[in-house]
Formats: C-alpha cells, sequence, structure tokens
C-alpha cells in the first residue's frame, strides 16, 4: 500500500506531462468490475505504474458482507498469485491483515477478464467485466478507490458514468470485521447505500438481500478529493471517522489518463507491429439519420437542374450520376448486371431539358476487376473523378472479408473539344472504400484495411495452423501490415506509418487488424496530400464542412455471419472521432462515446449525426441499463477542460425529460436534424413522426408528436415548415403476437405541416402500389430528386417497382402482382402549410407487365442503381448505365 501510495504521488505531479500514446494505456479498465451472473458482488480494479490492486465485495458462508484486497505487479497478473487478505479494524485503527488465499486475475482485453481465487482451501473463477451503467464519458470523472491518509484502512470506491453516481463504502462493523455498503442512483452529492446478504464465492447463488443503511454525502473538492458526509444508519468499529474526512484517490484519476478515454498514437514502429501481429490473430475468417441543413429552396433561388440529394450542404457525395446542367455522366453497366464498369458514358441535354442525345463513352484508364463493389462520380469545375473499390460489398462483412480490396480514384479533364473526359491522375490504394466526401478541391476517401498475407489462415486458432500463423507474422515486417498506394502506375509506396495510426480505447473488443484510413486527395491540382488511420471497424461516416466524424462500435454485436445479434451485448457503445478538415493537414480533435449503435446499415446511419453550432448531435438505439427504451439522443461537444474528449452536453430521455423516444421496443427509422430540431420516425405498429426541440442543446425535449400508419424511410424538409416523409404503409396484425405487429403495404410519401413543433400534423398522403411495391429511395437517398420553381412550387422525383391488382390468399400479408416500374413523379404545389398540396404528375414508366404475362421484369427501380435529373422542361432517368427522358408533353424516349 505505502509503495502505491509513493507511486501515486510522483504521477499526479507529472500528470500535464503525459502524451495520448498507446504505452500510456491502463492495463485494464479502471473501476467496478462484476460477474452477471453473480449480481450483487463485484471487484474495484485499479492500477498504477506497474501496481495493480483489487478490493473484492463479497460474502462470508454465513451470508454476511465481508471485502478482501489483493495487489501484485502488472507483469505478474495471469503467472502469479497474489496473497488474499482480510483486515480488521483494532484498538481504533487498522489491525493487522490476515492472509485467507490467493487470486489470480488473467486480462484478455482492457474490459474482459478472470479472476481465479482460493479462500481457506475452496477454490474458484470468475469471469467478470467493467460494471458499466452509462455510455457517457464525463468531463470531470471523480471515478476512483478514496481513502483517507490521516484515517487510513477505510476507503469509498466510487463509479461516476453520465449522470449516474455511487460506489461502495468499505469499512468495519462495531467489531472491527470488515463490511460493505453499497448504491447507486441519479442525485448529485449523495447516495443511498444498502448494505447486504448474499451468497459466499463457493455458494450457489441467491439473489442479494439488502437493507437499507442511510446516506452517504459527498462535496466534490476536486477531480481527486472529496470531503464525505457521514448520514449512514449502521454501526461501524470506533475510530472510523466518515464524517467530514477529506478522502483522496489511491488510485489514478482520469485526467492522468488521458489514453483510456482517448484515441492514442502510436509512438513507436515496434508497437503498431506487435499490436497488429495480435490482431492478425484474431481476425474472423467467417463470411457470411444526419444534419440536412441546406437551406431550404425559395422562389429566390431556382436552380435550372436537380443536382446529387446530399446530406450535408456544400459537403459533396460520389454518385452513380453527376451533371452540370448540359451534361450527364453515368458509369456503363452489364447488360442485366448491377456493378458498374470501367466506362463512362456521357449525354447531352438540350434547352433545359427538352432534348437528350447520346454524346459518347470513354474508358477509365485504371484497371477494373469483374467485382467492383462500389463505384461513384464527383463532379468538381472542370475535372470529372471517378472512385471505385473492390473488397466487401457489405459494411458489415467480418474482417476476413475486407482483405485484399482496392479503391481507386481516377482525375478527368472535362475541358476536351469532344465533350469526352481524358484522364489526368490516377491512383490505386489497398483497402475496401467506405465513404467519400467532397468539400471545395479536397477529396476524402474513407477506406477499411485488413492486412493479407499469403498463406496465413484466417480465424483459426488451432494447431498446427496457429503456430504457422505466427511464424508468418515473425518473419513479416510492419510495411507488409500498412496498405500499399501506387499513383499513376508508379511503383507502391507504403500509405501510412506509426506515427499517423491510432488506437480509440479498445473495449471489450480483443486487439483488431482493422484499420480505418482517411485519404486526402487535392482534385484541382491531383495528388495525395495526407493519409491517417485509426485502428479499429467503421460503423458510419458523418462530415460536416469542418469536421469529418467516424464512429466504430466498442462491442462485438454481429455475429460471424455479420448479421447483427438478435441479443444485444450488455453496455453496448459506440466511439465517435472528431477529425478537423483543416485547408492543409487534418488534425484530431476529440473522442467521444454514445450507448447503443446508431443502425444497421452505415449509409442511413449517418443521418443519425449532425453538427450545429459547434455540438454534434447523435442518436443511437440499444437497450439502457434503466429501462426498456431503445433510443437515445446524445449532444457532445469538444471539452475546455479534458483536451481530446467529446463531453456530454445532455441526453434525451433523462432523470427529468423520461418521456421515451418511441414506445417499447419500436425501431427508429428516418431521422433529420434540421438546425435547432430533430425529426425521428419510429415503427412496430403505427408511425410516430416526433419533433425533438434542441434549441437549448443543455435540455432538449420532445416538443410534439404525431401518430399515423405504416412509417417514415427516408425524411426531407421544405421551406415554411412542410416536412416530406416517404416510407410504406403498413396494416396491423392483430391476431399477431402482441397485436403490435403490423403488415408492411404500399410506398406511401407524405407531407407534414411541422410549424408548430408542438402540433405536428399530415397534410396530405399519396398511396403507391400494394404490398411489394419498392423503391430505390428504400436504399439511397441519392434516387430522391427535388427542382424548386420559381412560384414556388418543388418538382421530385423517385424510382419505384410498383405491385398493385388482386391477391387471392393471405389477406394483409399478401404480395400482389408486379405492374409497372419506372420514376415516380410528384409537385408539391403553394408553399405554406395552408396552401401545400400533393400533386402527381406523369410518371415516366420504364417496364410494364404485359396481359398474359405479368411475370417480373428486372429493373434497377427497386435497387440501388436508378436516378434521376429533373430540369424545367424534361425529365432525365438513369438506371444502370442507361438514358431514358421525358419532355413536358408526357413523350418518353429510350433507354439510350
Amino acid at each position: 500500500m505505502n509503495r502505491l501510495l509513493a507511486i501515486l504521488a510522483a504521477l499526479l505531479l507529472s500528470a500535464s506531462a503525459f502524451a495520448a500514446t498507446v504505452a500510456d494505456r491502463s492495463p485494464f479498465a479502471q473501476g467496478h468490475w462484476w460477474d452477471s451472473t453473480r449480481a450483487g458482488s463485484g471487484f474495484e480494479f485499479f492500477n498504477v505504474a506497474d501496481q495493480a490492486m483489487v478490493i473484492w465485495y463479497t460474502y462470508e458462508e454465513s451470508g454476511r458482507p465481508v471485502w478482501y484486497t489483493a495487489q501484485g505487479s502488472v507483469a505478474t497478473m495471469a503467472t502469479q498469485q497474489w496473497p488474499l487478505l482480510k483486515h480488521r479494524w483494532e484498538n481504533g485503527r487498522k489491525g493487522e491483515a490476515t492472509e485467507v488465499g490467493w487470486m489470480r486475475v488473467s486480462v484478455s482485453s482492457s474490459e474482459s477478464a478472470t479472476v481465479a481465487w482460493n479462500i481457506r482451501g475452496t477454490q474458484g473463477t470468475n469471469s467478470i467485466q467493467p460494471f458499466i451503467v452509462s455510455g457517457v464519458v464525463n468531463e470531470v470523472d471523480h471515478t476512483g478507490s478514496y481513502f483517507d491518509p490521516a484515517n487510513s484502512g477505510w476507503g469509498f470506491t466510487l463509479t461516476e458514468q453520465g449522470d449516474v453516481l455511487g460506489g461502495v463504502l468499505f469499512a468495519y462493523d462495531a467489531s472491527g470485521a470488515p463490511t460493505w455498503a453499497a448504491g447507486f442512483g441519479r442525485e448529485r452529492g449523495s447516495v443511498a447505500l444498502s448494505t447486504f446478504e448474499g451468497a459466499c464465492p463457493s455458494c450457489a447463488w441467491r439473489a442479494s438481500t439488502p437493507r437499507d443503511a442511510g446516506r452517504l454525502g459527498l462535496e466534490f473538492r476536486e477531480e481527486w478529493k472529496t470531503v464525505l458526509r457521514n448520514n449512514l444508519t449502521f454501526a461501524m468499529a470506533p475510530g472510523v471517522n466518515v464524517d467530514g474526512s477529506t478522502v483522496l484517490q489511491l488510485s489514478r484519476p482520469a485526467s492522468s489518463r488521458p489514453a483510456d478515454r482517448q484515441l492514442a498514437s502510436f509512438d513507436q514502429s515496434a508497437a503498431l507491429k506487435a499490436y497488429l501481429d495480435e490482431g492478425m490473430l484474431n481476425v474472423k475468417g467467417s463470411f457470411a439519420g444526419a444534419d440536412f441543413s441546406p437551406a431550404p429552396p425559395s422562389a429566390s433561388s431556382t436552380p435550372a437542374f436537380s443536382g446529387t440529394n446530399l446530406q450535408e450542404k456544400d459537403v459533396d457525395e460520389a454518385d452513380l450520376v453527376k451533371t452540370d446542367g448540359r451534361l450527364v455522366y453515368t458509369f456503363e453497366h452489364r447488360i442485366n448486371y448491377l456493378l458498374p464498369q470501367p466506362k463512362i458514358r456521357v449525354a447531352i441535354v438540350g434547352q433545359d431539358g427538352w432534348t437528350l442525345g447520346m454524346r459518347g463513352s470513354v474508358t477509365l484508364a485504371g484497371e477494373w476487376t469483374p467485382y467492383v463493389s462500389k463505384a461513384g462520380l464527383f463532379l468538381h469545375g472542370d475535372k470529372l473523378v471517378s472512385v471505385s473499390s473492390t473488397g466487401a460489398s457489405t459494411g458489415w462483412a467480418v474482417s476476413a472479408g475486407w482483405t485484399r480490396g482496392t479503391f481507386q480514384v481516377e482525375v478527368m479533364n472535362r475541358a476536351t473539344p469532344d465533350d469526352l473526359p481524358a484522364t489526368l491522375w490516377r491512383a490505386e490504394i489497398e483497402g475496401t472504400m467506405v465513404a467519400t466526401r467532397r468539400i471545395g478541391d479536397r477529396l476524402y476517401v474513407i477506406s477499411r484495411f485488413v492486412p493479407y498475407i499469403q498463406g496465413f489462415s484466417y480465424g483459426v486458432r488451432s494447431e498446427p495452423y496457429l503456430s504457422r500463423n505466427r511464424d508468418l507474422l515473425a518473419w513479416a515486417r510492419l510495411e507488409d501490415l500498412l496498405p500499399k498506394m501506387r499513383v499513376n502506375g508508379a511503383d507502391a509506396v507504403t500509405a501510412m506509418n506509426a506515427s499517423t495510426m491510432f488506437a480509440p480505447p479498445q473495449g471489450s473488443r480483443t486487439p483488431l487488424a482493422d484499420m480505418i484510413m482517411v485519404t486526402v486527395i487535392d482534385v484541382a491540382s491531383p495528388r495525395v496530400l495526407q493519409t491517417l488511420g485509426i485502428i479499429g471497424t467503421i460503423e458510419t461516416v458523418y462530415a460536416s464542412t469542418g469536421n469529418l466524424y467516424l464512429a466504430s462500435s466498442r462491442s462485438e454485436y454481429r455475429g460471424p455471419n455479420a448479421i447483427v445479434l438478435a441479443l444485444e451485448p450488455p453496455a453496448l457503445r459506440t466511439d465517435i472521432h472528431q477529425i478537423r478538415l483543416g485547408t492543409d493537414v487534418m488534425s484530431i480533435v476529440a473522442s467521444g462515446t454514445v450507448e447503443g449503435y446508431l443502425g444497421p446499415d452505415a449509409d442511413k446511419s449517418a443521418f443519425r449525426l449532425s453538427e450545429h453550432e459547434g455540438k454534434l448531435r447523435a442518436v443511437s438505439s440499444s437497450n439502457t441499463w434503466w429501462g426498456s427504451n431503445k433510443n437515445r439522443l446524445t449532444i457532445l461537444e469538444p471539452s475546455a477542460t479534458a483536451p481530446g474528449v467529446l463531453r456530454t452536453v445532455s441526453i434525451l430521455p433523462n432523470a427529468a425529460r423520461p418521456e421515451p423516444l418511441g414506445k417499447p421496443n419500436e425501431l427508429l427509422f428516418g431521422t433529420r436534424f434540421v438546425a435547432d430540431r430533430l425529426y425521428a420516425v419510429t415503427f412496430k405498429n403505427i408511425d410516430p413522426l416526433y419533433v425533438i426541440d434542441m434549441a437549448d442543446s443543455r435540455d432538449p425535449r420532445i416538443a410534439g408528436a404525431l401518430e399515423l400508419p405504416g412509417f417514415s424511410d427516408y425524411l426531407h424538409p421544405l421551406a415554411n415548415g412542410l416536412l416530406l416523409g416517404f416510407g410504406k404503409d403498413a396494416v396491423p396484425a392483430d391476431t399477431t403476437g402482441d397485436a403490435q405487429f403490423a403488415w408492411y403495404q404500399g410506398l406511401q410519401l407524405s407531407l407534414f405541416d411541422v410549424s408548430d413543433a408542438a402540433r405536428p400534423r399530415e397534410i396530405q398522403r399519396a398511396l403507391m402500389g400494394k404490398r411489394g411495391s419498392e423503391s430505390a429511395l428504400m436504399r439511397s437517398h441519392h434516387a430522391f430528386s427535388v427542382l424548386p420553381a420559381a412560384d414556388g412550387s418543388l418538382a421530385i422525383a423517385l424510382p419505384a417497382r410498383i405491385h398493385d391488382g388482386a391477391h387471392t390468399c393471405c389477406g394483409a400479408s399478401a404480395y400482389y402482382q408486379w405492374q409497372y416500374s419506372g420514376l415516380l413523379r410528384y409537385e408539391v404545389r403553394g408553399s405554406t402549410p395552408a396552401d401545400a398540396r400533393l400533386q402527381a404528375l406523369p410518371f415516366l414508366v420504364t417496364h410494364r407487365s404485359l396481359p398474359g404475362n405479368e411475370s417480373f421484369q428486372p429493373d434497377d427501380a427497386s435497387a440501388v442503381n436508378a436516378r434521376s435529373v429533373l430540369f424545367r422542361n424534361g425529365t432525365v432517368y438513369v438506371s444502370s448505365g442507361k438514358f431514358w427522358h421525358l419532355d413536358n408533353v408526357g413523350t418518353i424516349v429510350g433507354p439510350y
């Protein structure tokens, strides 16, 4: 104990000199741990330099509470048995401890461990993990083990997570025997404690029986100093002076270990190599809502054509179709094949969309494989940029599915005599593209990379494969485990190094070989400007004009086939890392944590993030410790007192505003942030549209709600308090389960009045088809096109496959026959809630069933490849490299 005190004093004096490096990270999570199968007892774990200490809160065979301690060097964990000590209070002071057995702690990750123990000849083991009651990372965190240097021998182990405060007072009863009392709550300044009777470590488990023990007051003076106030009702040994005692942290304060709460750098290449070696052995080998803050369209600003539907104003996104209003670019596709090919098709539009003709095609210079999983285009001035990727076709493939992927960036000059683009520059970089954004001249490519070694057996932990894997890693160099880059066909070079790679808090995961890479490319003068990497998986990407946010889960919540587990892991948390996008270089700003995950679809999950006035808003979903509510709004911002931490400004629901965001077990569908409002749709039987007021970021609140049949999966804000919602109609299945289930039906487009946040209302709803109808807009927001007119009206278009007619069985669960596919067109006439109405326009039908042959004909209207461009005098529909055209008198031509 004395050695711990000396080490701690030295560390506190030098805390300001700590750097956030992997070497500074704690060997395990500091604080309370427990075995969830034996609730009612637990452990306090902490380390100071090379010394680790355990306080074990458990029970005697009689059922009375008792606590033990064990201490040893971190290096001896898993290999040595530390003496297990039982303490006594004698003659008004701490007496000599008695050795009653031993304890051995084996840590498998920072949040997973096994404790083996022996008490007077009785042995056992417990699998334990941190006791997590909130996913919030506190800006000032008082969590730690406290003692009174002037009255040592007893203490208080405190947990502060979000708005939850509590812990364990370990002291002595009137006879001097060790005892403890524990409690947790949401009150500040004091904690209600209880004493317990429960099952001893070797006894059959039974629920602990609590008895009220009064309250313990907490007056925080510093992060590491607290004054206790004794309002307890159980007797303690004479000389245990709790009331008025100034207790200090025996453990390390959170501010002295910044690497535990934020991204940490690899200060040496050897450290990165060792981490990736271990991560490679853990690679699995089996396969299987956002800020929309552009100003709403108005009569004073009427573009001549519709552009790519973006999540964030001035943050461009790659898409399959791009246009400057005169030329329309898209990829060529194989016949009846969804994947794009390395050829750009160019169409030319005349008279504001009245005519359409083909200009030609050009083959890209880069080499494409037949298995391009993702591709898109950017248009910037006289540059056309193609981005494409091979590798995992889904954002959720397990680690081994991300090996051997590459992405290509090809910058082309559009200023040519024949209007056909010509390649200027190209780069091929190892890794699979996840997302891309363009802000001004800067193109940001976010990719995921897992090293590939010839002969390595991924996901295998048995011999002789494990030994062979270790031999291969021993021979491999660090550069063999990092992504390579090749520019304009030159020799490959390593894209990153240890100084540009960072590791997040590991959580319950074992070390990973997965890497998230951000590559910055100057489009105006084509060249790679910078690369930056973060160890881990990628859940979603969101970008404002000034910051990039990368989200990654700390927990394994997907099985070997990459499907979300039916039972979520406990304490599911998502880390969000903020990267500043400077003119010259990117820089790490801070990291934060939210409870739950951001959704099962990487692209749609971006709509659950938003930046507004320097604050990040996030909507997550998960089971919570306090109840069954699954949906949660968290507002974060960079901390001014804890550099590198995104502090939690507020959450909703909370103790003061407990109304859940969604009824029990409802899933979160469409979300849209607009300035200081959030519109969110949840669904299981009916569609509650929630309006959340975030004008006071410290106190967000549900301002209003509207319940309707069906759900909206996509929300699009308009001017003057109008909102469009697109999704599906639904019919309740009253005889199914708890009668809260509903059958999806046809597509629906809803026009809402949200001008009064307290009273949202549906102005009008348009139903399209019946059960079986689908739309590409259900899969990509890029499938939605909008064009405002000078009179305030708004033209909108979306691809769809319509099923209708009759069915012969099965009631609401029956699918209807396919009727036609193409582009559905509507107009919002009027511009205020008083006069706005939806009006159907002539549809652009590309495929239609024939009498006697109603079988479905393949088309892209329900897939991910259908797009449209709206002009004042016509409409262009693009589907898998083919063009259709509709003029204003209703003439359809195509495909080209």
